[in-house]
């Protein structure tokens, strides 16, 4: 019997981790970091619209993109890049429109008090990047 091409438990699991950790930081830590601000009042806004924030979104995808690269290898096998080129694509559409409900819960705003648009520069690189950082896990892990 013929093995299938694409692993869709092990991509499922990898998926949801990836989307799961990084959806909990991008909805929560705006709320958090207004609260832990010490120079007075700050909004969601500020802190949902600073280039830190919107960087550490992608940072922390990117991280656990190369953390489940490791996990699959041992699970899947030689048919790692095939599966964590899926996985990263199902993960950067899911954490983009995850940004568009970030931008519609939060409305975030730029340092010069101009509101963001849904889709920025760095969310659109990250997505891009998230398809690398898998190649780049698949190929770490793999020797």
């Amino acid at each position: 019997m013929e093995e299938q091409r694409f692993d869709w438990r092990a991509i499922a699991r990898a998926t949801g981790i990836i989307i799961g950790v990084t959806t909990l930081f991008g909805l929560i830590s705006p709320v958090v970091g207004a609260f832990i601000d010490g120079n007075g009042p700050i909004d969601t806004r500020v802190v949902s619209g600073s280039q830190l924030y919107r960087w550490l979104f992608w940072a922390i995808a990117w991280a656990l993109t190369i953390w489940q690269a490791s996990w699959m290898i041992h699970h899947v096998g030689d048919r790692i890049i095939d599966d964590m080129l899926v996985t990263s694509i199902f993960a950067a559409i899911t954490l983009i429109i995850v940004k568009c409900i970030v931008w519609l819960v939060f409305e975030p705003i730029g340092a010069e008090g101009q509101q963001l648009l849904p889709i920025t520069a760095i969310d659109a690189a990250g997505g891009l990047m998230l398809v690398v950082m898998a190649l780049v896990g698949a190929r770490i892990n793999r020797y």
